[in-house]
Parts: C-alpha cells; sequence; structure tokens
C-alpha cells in the first residue's frame, strides 16, 4: 500500500511540476506589463474626453519608481500620479492618493480660475471665480515653471507642483 501511495503522490507531483511552471512564467510576464504601472490619468477626464491643456504634479512625484517609494512609505494611498490635469474650465484631479490629504475624497473635479500669474481651484461646487470669498487652492507661477500652491498644506497638499504634459502612458489614460 505504501508503495502505491508514493506511486500516487510521485504522479500528482509530476503532473503539477508543469502547472507550477506556467503559473510561475504567467506571473513573470504579468509583472511586466503596464497593468502594474502607476495609473496615470483620471476616469472623467477620459469618460469626457477631456482636452487636456496642462499637467502638474507634485515636485518628486513625476516617474514611476517615485510613485511605488511613495506608495510604500505611505505618502500614498494607491499607485496613483497625484495629479492637476486642467482643462478649458475645469481642473480634473486625483489628489485623493495622497494620504495626507484632507479634501474631500469624492472631489474628482474642481472649478478653474485662470490668472495671469497661475490659477485658482474652487473647493466648493457653487463658488464662482469673481466671488473673493470662496474657498480655494491657489497656485502661483513660479520663475522656473513651478507652481507654489499657497493654500495647499493646510488641506495636507504639496506646496510645490511641476508641470509634466507629456505622461508616461497615454494623456489622461
Amino acid at each position: 500500500m505504501r508503495c502505491a501511495l508514493r506511486v500516487l503522490s510521485l504522479l500528482i507531483a509530476g503532473a503539477m511540476a508543469p502547472f507550477a511552471a506556467i503559473a510561475a512564467e504567467l506571473a513573470t510576464a504579468e509583472a511586466d506589463t503596464a497593468l502594474h504601472a502607476p495609473y496615470d490619468g483620471n476616469h472623467w477626464a477620459v469618460l469626457v474626453r477631456a482636452q487636456i491643456q496642462a499637467r502638474y504634479l507634485p515636485v518628486g512625484l513625476s516617474d514611476d519608481a517615485a510613485i511605488q517609494r511613495a506608495l510604500a512609505d505611505g505618502t500614498l494611498r494607491e499607485a496613483v500620479y497625484p495629479s492637476l490635469q486642467l482643462a478649458d474650465d475645469v481642473a480634473y484631479i486625483t489628489l485623493k492618493a495622497l494620504a495626507g490629504s484632507t479634501l474631500d475624497r469624492r472631489k474628482d473635479i474642481l472649478g478653474l480660475c485662470r490668472r495671469t500669474d497661475g490659477f485658482a481651484l474652487l473647493l466648493d461646487d457653487t463658488a464662482e471665480c469673481a466671488d473673493d470669498a470662496a474657498r480655494r487652492l491657489r497656485f502661483d507661477a513660479t520663475a522656473d515653471g513651478a507652481l507654489t500652491c499657497r493654500d495647499c498644506a493646510a488641506f495636507g497638499l504639496p506646496t510645490r507642483w511641476e508641470r509634466h504634459d507629456r505622461p508616461a502612458r497615454g494623456a489622461s489614460d
């Protein structure tokens, strides 16, 4: 009986070896695909086919390796580029990925108020650009083309942003 069990276990092990090898090969191949890369877009911008005119990322979070490090150290909640994507009069944002953010996590679209020295993002849906009392995030252009956000620190957001118009993978996807 012991011999029969031994033969049976060898047959099972022999049959399982090809399956294990195939599974390991698939896992290795899958690890090299874009599915494991950080998401770089905004689902609303994709849905409405927004024409993104400018894209900003926090300083130091502009490549896949930086996003993976930020995810590992707890700076990010998920592997997503925390971007500001500006279109006509709206900004498509993915700031909810930032672990320190106290902004409403349901906000993915904010009103955009363009200024000669930068822009502002309206935090309330009913706010107007002309309303000086409206809650907003103000982004001021710097000499090197970057942005400084005057109000971001109060919301747990980065204060320095850089323009990166060419995402690693297709625009807004």
